[in-house]
C-alpha cells in the first residue's frame, strides 16, 4: 500500500465520524430552529409562531423577561461542542489530504470545499440566533446538508458511474430536493406551515397573496393572515417533482449501486408517508424533525452519483 493509499484508508474512517456529527449538528439546528418558530408548542395551533412575533414586537426582550427552555439551552450548548468537534475533524481530514498524488485531487478538493463550508457556517453562526431573516436559515440549513454530502462522498466508496444518459437526470433530482430543501426551510422560517390546507387551498391563497413570500431576505409576516400561501403551495408541488424525478431514478439505479438506490427509495417512500401524516397529526416535533434528516439523507445519497 503506497502513501496515496494509506491516506486514503485514514480519510474514512473520520470521513464516517464526520457523517455522524453532521446528522447530529443538523438535528440539533433543525430543533432550534423550529422551537423558535413556535412548532410542538402548546396550546397548538393558536401558539404557532407567536414567539417570534412576541421577539419583534419588543426587540429589548432579555433572557431575563423569558428564559429560553432548559432543552433548547442544552441543545445550544450541544450544537456549539458537537460543532467544534467537526471543526477540529475537518481540519484534520484536510491535512490528510495535502500532498497526495494527483489521482486523489477529488478527495482532496472535496475535503477542502468542506473546510471552506464548515468556516463559513463558523461565521454565519454569528447572527443566527437574532436574525429574522430566511436567508441566514437557508444558510445554515443547506451548508449543514452541503457538509452532509460531503462527507457521505469521502466515506464510501465511489458507486460504479452511472449511464452518461442517465447524468442530467441524477442533477436534475439532486436540484430538485436542493430546492425542496429550500422551500421547507422557507416554511418553516416564515411561520406558514399553517398557511393553507390541501394544493387546492394552497392554490387559491397564493393566488390573493403576495408572491413576495419566497423573498428570503424579507422579514417574515405575522403568521395566520395567509401570506406564506405561496412558500407551501412551492413547497407541495416540489416534492411532488422530486417523487416523479427520483423514485424511478433509485428503481433504475439498484442494477448500479445497490448500496446507495435502496436508502434512497426507502427515504424517498419514507417522506411519502411522513408528509400527509405530518399535516394529519398537527406537525409534532418528532416527526417535523425526520422529515429534515430524510431530506438531508435523500440529498447526500443522490450527491454520491453526481
Amino acid at each position: 500500500m503506497n502513501f496515496a493509499d494509506r491516506q486514503r484508508s485514514a480519510l474514512r474512517p473520520m470521513a464516517w465520524v464526520c457523517v455522524v456529527l453532521v446528522l447530529l449538528i443538523t438535528l440539533l439546528s433543525a430543533y432550534m430552529r423550529l422551537d423558535k418558530a413556535g412548532v410542538g408548542c402548546q396550546p397548538w395551533p393558536q401558539c404557532y409562531g407567536q414567539v417570534a412575533v412576541d421577539t419583534a414586537a419588543v426587540p429589548s426582550a432579555t433572557p431575563a423577561d423569558a428564559g429560553p427552555a432548559p432543552a433548547i439551552v442544552a441543545a445550544r450548548l450541544a450544537h456549539r461542542v458537537v460543532a467544534v468537534a467537526v471543526l477540529l475533524l475537518v481540519l484534520a481530514m484536510a491535512a490528510t489530504g495535502f500532498g497526495t498524488r494527483p489521482r486523489w485531487r477529488r478527495e482532496t478538493a472535496e475535503v477542502l470545499v468542506l473546510l471552506a463550508t464548515t468556516l463559513f457556517l463558523a461565521v454565519l453562526g454569528v447572527w443566527t440566533a437574532k436574525s429574522r431573516l430566511p436567508a441566514v436559515a437557508l444558510g445554515n440549513l443547506l451548508g449543514g446538508f452541503l457538509m452532509l454530502a460531503l462527507c457521505l462522498r469521502l466515506a464510501t466508496h465511489r458507486p460504479p458511474s452511472a449511464p452518461a444518459r442517465w447524468r442530467a437526470w441524477i442533477g436534475l433530482a439532486a436540484a430538485l430536493v436542493l430546492l425542496q430543501v429550500a422551500m421547507g426551510g422557507m416554511a418553516s422560517t416564515t411561520h406558514s406551515i399553517l398557511s393553507c390546507g390541501s394544493v387546492a387551498d394552497c392554490w387559491s391563497a397564493a393566488q390573493a397573496s403576495s408572491w413576495s413570500a419566497l423573498d428570503p431576505w424579507r422579514v417574515p409576516a405575522p403568521p395566520g393572515d395567509g401570506a406564506g400561501a405561496p412558500v407551501q403551495l412551492a413547497h407541495r408541488l416540489g416534492a411532488l417533482a422530486v417523487l416523479l424525478c427520483a423514485l424511478p431514478l433509485a428503481l433504475l439505479m439498484r442494477r448500479h449501486d445497490r448500496a446507495g438506490a435502496l436508502p434512497l427509495l426507502a427515504c424517498l417512500l419514507a417522506q411519502t408517508v411522513l408528509g400527509p401524516l405530518m399535516v394529519a397529526l398537527g406537525f409534532p416535533m418528532a416527526l417535523v424533525l425526520l422529515h429534515n434528516l430524510l431530506a438531508a439523507l435523500t440529498l447526500a445519497l443522490l450527491a454520491r452519483w453526481l
